[in-house]
């Protein structure tokens, strides 16, 4: 027998309902709808400094609680102008480094939004920045925060530790000169772990890509250390990065 579901009724001349239709379920939201939802975009982001042997990250308050430094896009601006400003109003501070992270879908019923992820670094030397003394919070011991700002911390921090191996954005959390030891412990810092002395200073003099200058500079009873700093004519932030990037 033929089913009447697929062929229509002849009798009747009632055509064929529509395949699809007949398959769909009910239950789920029709995505395809113009009665569906758009989602907000929002940009948010973190921004991280290392001092007195922490890895920190600014956070400002949010109702209810502590939240990363946010806001919306413009149409006037391309996106990373928009996350420059966002970084500079929300935390008084100017970055040295920049990088878009990834982007998220979340969903919080009935609210949808779309969060675009950046990274930012700034050079704090041996204490927190000032203007921000009192918002800097140990990456380790956050207070609580909603499970997206978490979600974009916690990739940001995976992005930082894998960088660390292939470029030199460690610098970007030093002075502008620093002894190996300074950058030997920005590097554990970043990746909460110890590292073996003798050979993090082999590889990263083989590397090149530090340059010695003649200054030296005391800490306590120890004999002087050598001043180091970033080759740069050996930049390589920008591996992964087209040279359009910054306008886009």
């Amino acid at each position: 027998m033929v089913d009447e579901r697929v062929m229509g009724d002849p009798r009747s001349g009632r055509p064929a309902p529509d395949a699809a239709a007949s398959v769909r379920d009910e239950s789920l939201p029709d995505v395809l709808s113009t009665n569906a939802p758009h989602p907000a975009v929002d940009i948010r982001a973190i921004l991280f400094t290392v001092a007195d042997g922490a890895l920190l990250v600014a956070l400002g308050e949010h109702d209810p609680g502590w939240g990363l430094p946010r806001g919306e896009p413009s149409p006037l601006d391309t996106l990373d102008v928009a996350a420059r400003r966002i970084v500079r109003e929300g935390t008084g501070l100017q970055e040295q480094y920049l990088e878009q992270l990834y982007t998220l879908s979340v969903r919080d019923a009935p609210d949808w939004t779309i969060i675009v992820g950046y990274m930012a670094l700034v050079c704090s030397g041996q204490a927190p920045p000032p203007p921000l003394a009192g918002l800097w919070h140990d990456v380790t011991a956050l207070p609580q925060l909603s499970h997206a700002d978490q979600m974009v911390i916690d990739y940001a921090l995976v992005r930082l530790r894998a960088k660390l191996g292939y470029t030199n954005i460690a610098f970007h959390l030093l002075p502008q000169t620093f002894t190996l030891s300074e950058l030997q412990g920005a590097y554990e810092t970043i990746l909460s772990r110890r590292l073996d002395k003798r050979n993090f200073r082999r590889r990263v003099i083989a590397s090149g890509i530090l340059f010695p200058t003649s200054e030296k500079r005391r800490d306590g009873s120890h004999r002087p250390a050598v001043l180091y700093r970033f080759r740069a004519d050996d930049d390589h932030e920008t591996y992964l990065t087209p040279p359009w990037a910054e306008g886009a």
